[in-house]
C-alpha cells in the first residue's frame, strides 16, 4: 500500500467514524395502545371490585420496552390519584392507570 492509497483509506475511515459519532443514540421505547376513557374507567372499576372482594387479578401493563403482566391481589386503589398497588406474596407492584392495557379476574 503506497502513501496515496493509505491517505485515501485513512480519510474514508475517519469520515465514517465521524458520521457514526454524530448520529444520536436511539433508544427504543414501548408505546402502549391507546385506551378509551370508558375502558379505563371499567378497568378501574374491576380493580376496585377485586380489592373489595379480595379476588386475584392478572394485570397487563405497559413496561419500558414491552407489555408486562402481574398476577396478584389488589391491596390498595387510589382512583382519583390514578394508581393502585398489587401484591403477590412479598412482591408488591405500584402501577398507574395510564399504564394499564388489560385487567382479567380469576
Amino acid at each position: 500500500m503506497n502513501v496515496i492509497n493509505f491517505h485515501q483509506w485513512y480519510e474514508s475511515r475517519l469520515y465514517l467514524a465521524l458520521m457514526h459519532q454524530s448520529e444520536p443514540k436511539r433508544t427504543w421505547k414501548y408505546e402502549p395502545p391507546q385506551i378509551e376513557p370508558d375502558q379505563l374507567e371499567y378497568m378501574a372499576f374491576l380493580l376496585e371490585e377485586a380489592h373489595e372482594l379480595e379476588k386475584p387479578v392478572l394485570v397487563t401493563y405497559a413496561g419500558k420496552h414491552s407489555p408486562l403482566q402481574f398476577y396478584g391481589q389488589v391491596i390498595h386503589v387510589q382512583p382519583y390519584e390514578g394508581w393502585f398497588i398489587m401484591a403477590n406474596g412479598q412482591i408488591k407492584q405500584r402501577l398507574r392507570f395510564r399504564q394499564l392495557i388489560e385487567v382479567d379476574w380469576f
